[in-house]
């Protein structure tokens, strides 16, 4: 459980096909920090309370909560732990502006969803159950309002100096990592995994181009100096450049790829979707939308660097030769 003097990362589970999400618990002073929260669900909740009691640690003793960005495994307990501890809860303000239209307001955002989905080239039958391929993460949820909004770059304290606030967008338009420069240690959240790469993708709540967001923070994480990343999803691991470079290289294969696939003229970001995905349209709803975002964020930074063109026409946006 311990990962480092002073560190436990405390693994949480989850009822989806990533079966765990890992927080972690920092000695500060008298106090600790807590990054991340996991899911609102029963067994999570018993799971965390279960690990704070192991190590001795009543919630009270939680002062501040650090969140990496918003999405259900890494949020879903913040507004019950801020209120059960009365810990500062710190988040970048560019996940607080997703928090209440994906959440409180989810049916606004399934109507921006299906249009979103139309002008992709999703026939009807399937949007109709598409559209609605997250709803179900409201449950695991509840929004709150933060009390420190970050932007990044800022010096949190910690024993023995600061986490430095890493924005690192492309997952989420504000994922942000935690960088503890004395230790060379790095909080990276769902933005550098050990054995998967996250899902980048482009849709209505989105960056503009959030695939080349993505590597542009991957390099900034390359330039720091880290002798162990502490990761969202699975163990903690070393030579996080060497971990860049093989996911790099994956997106540069995937990207070269659709090039390929859209030699023979203009197509649709689902027809894309279903050619570079192989058997991905006989999976899931959920899968089939990661599919779709992930496939449409790869032509879009294509189409920024001039390798691919972008028609907008007819209701429809379809990606071709340049």
């Amino acid at each position: 459980m311990q990962v480092a003097d002073g560190i436990f990362r405390l693994e949480l589970p989850m009822p989806f096909e990533l079966r765990h999400v890992n927080v972690y618990l920092v000695a500060v002073g008298d106090g600790f920090t807590l990054i991340d929260t996991g899911l609102q669900t029963d067994e999570s909740r018993q799971a965390l309370e279960a690990k704070l009691d192991e190590l001795q640690v009543p919630l009270r003793r939680i002062r501040r909560i650090l969140i990496t960005h918003i999405h259900p495994d890494h949020f879903g307990l913040a507004a019950e732990l801020r209120r059960r501890s009365g810990a500062e809860l710190v988040i970048h303000r560019l996940e607080v502006a997703l928090m209440e239209p994906r959440y409180a307001r989810a049916e606004d955002l399934v109507h921006d969803v299906a249009a979103w989905l139309n002008k992709n080239g999703v026939p009807s039958k399937e949007a109709e159950f598409i559209k609605s391929a997250s709803m179900a993460a409201r449950e695991f949820v509840s929004v709150v309002e933060p009390d420190t909004l970050l932007e990044g770059a800022e010096r949190i304290p910690v024993g023995g100096g600061a986490l430095i606030v890493t924005w690192t967008p492309g997952h989420s338009p504000g994922h942000c990592c935690f960088y503890w420069p004395e230790r060379r240690l790095l909080f990276s959240g769902d933005h550098l995994l050990p054995k998967i790469s996250p899902n980048i993708g482009l849709h209505p709540q989105s960056g503009a181009d959030p695939l080349t967001d993505y590597l542009g923070s991957l390099e900034r994480i390359r330039r720091l100096e880290v002798s162990l990343v502490l990761p969202a999803h699975g163990d903690p691991f070393t030579d996080h450049r060497a971990r860049i470079d093989t996911i790099v290289q994956h997106h540069r294969e995937r990207k070269d790829a659709l090039v390929s696939l859209a030699a023979g003229g203009p197509q649709t970001g689902w027809e894309l979707a279903g050619r570079l995905f192989k058997g991905v349209m006989e999976r899931n709803v959920f899968q089939q939308r990661l599919a779709l975002q992930e496939t449409l964020a790869h032509c879009q930074s294509l189409a920024q660097e001039g390798r691919l063109g972008k028609q907008v026409g007819g209701g429809l946006v379809r990606w071709g030769p340049v």
